[in-house]
């Protein structure tokens, strides 16, 4: 009797563990979901909520939001954000009183430069073959359509965030991984995740 007890309480421990376990990564989705959607919808000033109050320490949230909007907002390029899709969310780790959470997605940008100027078909043929060059070495030509009909470039990419938590139970905050922005989220993340990286 006494052996069943111990396994039954160690069967509910178990049990109580996993599915703590489980919660804390469906609030990570459902919330970087959440965030995902604002920057589909290019509800950018929205998108601000889901990114962790630490990295505005070091760029301004104003200065942030300007240059997101001007990034989206340029009359010879269209940009739209589509499919977003977690891949993964990896267990979390306690560093420095903080909990972080790996969050692996993926998503497609549709891309369409636009030429002010008038071009013959073949400088645009030339123009189109030159921007195909750069996305394929950017983003590995397998992951790089350009669509004839549409005039987009779509291009399919596999990104990294870690999600950030006080208290690793719920509030979960975001913070992007960016190859051009490495240089201030050194200043955000601890040394020994920035090496995941």
């Amino acid at each position: 009797m006494n052996i069943k007890k111990k396994a039954l309480t160690l069967l509910f421990l178990t049990l109580c563990t996993v599915g703590f376990s489980q919660d804390y990564k469906t609030d990570i989705k459902s919330e970087f979901q959440a965030y995902l959607s604002t920057i589909e919808n290019m509800e950018f000033e929205k998108s601000m909520d889901y990114i962790t109050p630490d990295f505005f320490e070091v760029v301004p949230k104003a200065n942030m939001l300007a240059a997101i909007k001007q990034s989206y907002n340029k009359k010879d390029v269209e940009v739209k954000i589509l499919n977003s899709k977690i891949v993964s969310v990896a267990d979390a780790e306690h560093i420095e009183g903080k909990d972080y959470a790996l969050v692996t997605y993926s998503d497609q940008m549709n891309i369409k430069i636009n030429n002010e100027n008038e071009e013959t078909e073949s400088q645009k043929e030339a123009r189109i073959n030159l921007t195909k060059v750069t996305f394929d070495q950017s983003f590995g030509a397998e992951n790089v359509v350009y669509n004839k009909d549409t005039e987009f470039f779509e291009v399919k990419t596999v990104k990294q965030a870690y999600a950030i938590s006080d208290d690793g139970k719920a509030t979960w905050k975001f913070l992007m991984f960016e190859k051009n922005l490495k240089t201030i989220l050194v200043k955000v993340l601890p040394p020994s995740l920035m090496e995941k990286l």
